[in-house]
């Protein structure tokens, strides 16, 4: 009996799960059966420009939330879209925009749109009608600066500042815009504790005109206070004291504070930096500021890799230390095997490793102590190197727009080119001053650099010659459209060096022309004089001409296309009637990271000589300049 008993609750078991998988997959077909979707028509008159923008923002809307669900759903998601175009319609200025939104004739905000969509079948697809005419675009009438409770103007605002004017059409973003601006304004008058209280925009729909009135408080004058460093357990502290860039008591400046920033972030030891400025004035007008610093760790190793057609593969390894004796004291050790896959055995292959250390504020602050030293072995086509190289100098930051470096050189090396090897023991200077007002080190979007490089070079061994390397280089960042997202770049760079005797020269000191870095679609250094058999010469001088357009796809995606054009030249001064310049045009895409963006490019000679090979790869991180 007993058994009769559990083999029939075993079979009721069976039923039930049986019939709940029944039941969940009928609501599963009921709920699909119901599903319904919409799709929007949008028709708009008037001003073109904020149509396609009205298009686009529906677009976007529909595929972040599509219309679908029940009848209500559906209906609820059209009255969204049509709240935020119209949204849309007054914060760009178009107060008379009328908008009209309808369900088969029904407009939306009536219960008939809802009976409509129900009549419908459940597969048919509800279209939502809405139709726009923004109208007359609204001007800003007028702006006024007051603080709380007064009716005077605030005296001492530089408005050509604020981005905005009377005239300028009465845009909700510029606006807001301006009012940021204005309290930028503000704090560069020392007035670090500035609020803006309110801002009243009034539309007069007669004039349809907008007055514009930005109640703001500014405070009082403030002094720079002092500075407190706080999360760091691994960087001396009382040290950081010395790379604050101002004085207690000096009148107060965001630039100051930003600056501060920026010497704490330089030294490469921490991962954030929060600076954190306090609510309220000491006893002496003075804004104290707490310096919230985050740790980075202090070792650390990785490898890189690039490649180029013409040279080959490069593997890259480095192992750092970032905080050697507690003041960011930073040494790095790497190596390098370069023209991987170049070659017939493994001596054709190049290698290099070196050693750097960096002193922060040695002796001086914003002074820097640099220590290197490398061994390396270069195989290219114009010269095989094997060489010891020694490096000490400093590093000077003048302002954050001026950096120069100043160091003594010395090099042993044994230079092979056509079969004969030759000794140089090399002394020399190394001397770059660069003017920096570019907005980005890695990535610039904006703004210009100008470096000037100079290096005297005597050979102490048995030839005895001098020489002195000089060479200008330009680059400019245009930002042609949305910020940071377009951006044309260019670049210039003229070189020459005076000497006794050309022939004086190392082969490794003469300027070249050619590669990832300079002419693209060139085999590295070809872009200049060659020998019978097609190896490079190099030159006593050198022109170079980059332009680069950088188009951002997305967040983390780029493209670019390119002309290069330049060329080494046997004198101290170029000879266009004797060389003409190589040219080389291409395209590339960017993956753009936290470290750099990472390129892929593809450049073609397009005065191509029989030696040069049809096109080149060139993968690195980093653009090209």
């Amino acid at each position: 009996m007993s058994l009769v008993n559990r083999e029939f609750l075993r079979w009721v078991r069976i039923c039930c799960f049986v019939s709940m998988i029944w039941a969940g997959m009928a609501g599963f077909w009921l709920r699909t059966a119901e599903a319904r979707t919409g799709k929007v028509v949008l028709t708009v008159t008037g001003d073109e420009r904020m149509s396609s923008d009205l298009k686009e923002l529906s677009e976007d809307f529909e595929k972040q939330q599509p219309l679908t669900g029940d009848a209500l759903g559906v209906l609820q998601g059209a009255q969204a879209v049509a709240s935020r175009l119209n949204t849309a319609l007054r914060s760009r200025g178009y107060y008379d925009a009328t908008l009209s939104a309808t369900v088969d004739g029904r407009p939306i905000a009536d219960a008939s749109a809802l009976e409509a969509l129900e009549s419908r079948p459940d597969t048919e697809a509800a279209t939502v009608n809405i139709a726009i005419d923004t109208g007359p675009r609204y001007r800003i009438g007028s702006i006024a600066i007051r603080p709380p409770g007064a009716q005077q103007s605030l005296p001492g605002i530089d408005r050509a500042e604020l981005g905005i004017a009377p005239g300028d059409p009465a845009d909700a973003s510029a606006i807001i815009a301006a009012q940021n601006k204005l309290l930028d304004e503000l704090r560069k008058q020392g007035h670090a504790l500035a609020a803006i209280k309110d801002r009243e925009v009034i539309v007069d729909h007669a004039t349809r005109e907008a007055e514009i009135t930005f109640i703001a408080e500014p405070g009082p004058l403030a002094k720079m206070g002092p500075v407190r460093f706080t999360g760091t357990e691994k960087v001396d502290t009382v040290w950081l004291q010395r790379r604050v860039p101002f004085k207690e008591g000096e009148p107060y400046s965001p630039a100051k504070v930003e600056e501060l920033r920026g010497k704490l972030t330089s030294l490469g030891t921490f991962n954030a930096v929060r600076l954190k400025p306090a609510t309220e004035l000491g006893a002496n007008g003075e804004l104290p500021i707490e310096a919230e610093l985050t740790d980075r760790l202090q070792r650390s190793f990785g490898f890189g890799v690039s490649y180029e057609t013409q040279l080959g593969f490069a593997v890259e390894g480095f192992w750092v230390h970032r905080n050697l004796f507690g003041q960011a004291e930073s040494l790095r050790l790497s190596g390098e095997v370069n023209h991987i896959g170049q070659g017939y055995a493994i001596l054709d292959t190049g290698f290099a490793f070196r050693a750097a250390f960096r002193k922060p504020d040695w002796w001086l602050p914003g002074q820097d102590l640099r220590l290197e030293a490398a061994a390396l072995r270069e195989v290219l086509d114009a010269y095989t190197r094997k060489a010891v190289t020694f490096y000490g100098g400093f590093d000077r930051t003048f302002s954050p727009r001026w950096q120069a470096r100043l160091g003594f050189a010395a090099e042993v090396a044994d230079i092979t080119r056509n079969g004969i090897t030759q000794n140089y023991r090399l002394l020399g200077l190394q001397g770059t001053l660069l003017y920096n007002r570019a907005n980005s080190d890695l990535d610039p979007t904006r703004g210009y650099r100008i470096e000037f490089n100079v290096q005297p070079w005597v050979d102490t061994g048995p030839g005895g010659d001098m020489f002195t390397i000089l060479r200008l280089t330009g680059r400019h960042y245009w930002d042609i459209a949305e910020p940071g997202r377009t951006v044309l770049a260019t670049r210039a760079s003229f070189g020459t060096e005076p000497a006794i005797s050309i022939a004086g020269i190392p082969p490794d000191k003469l300027f070249y022309a050619g590669g990832g870095g300079s002419v693209r679609g060139f085999v590295y250094q070809t872009a200049g004089p060659l020998d019978a058999y097609g190896n490079p010469l190099g030159g006593a001088s050198v022109v170079e001409a980059n332009v680069e357009l950088r188009q951002r796809i997305g967040k983390a995606f780029g493209a670019v296309a390119f002309v290069d054009a330049g060329s080494a030249y046997p004198d101290f001064l170029p000879n266009f009637s004797q060389l003409g310049p190589r040219v080389g045009a291409g395209v590339g895409i960017r993956y753009y990271t936290d470290f750099g963006p990472i390129r892929a490019d593809v450049g073609v000679p397009l005065n191509r000589r029989p030696t040069d090979p049809p096109f080149g790869i060139y993968v690195s991180l980093g653009q090209a300049f």
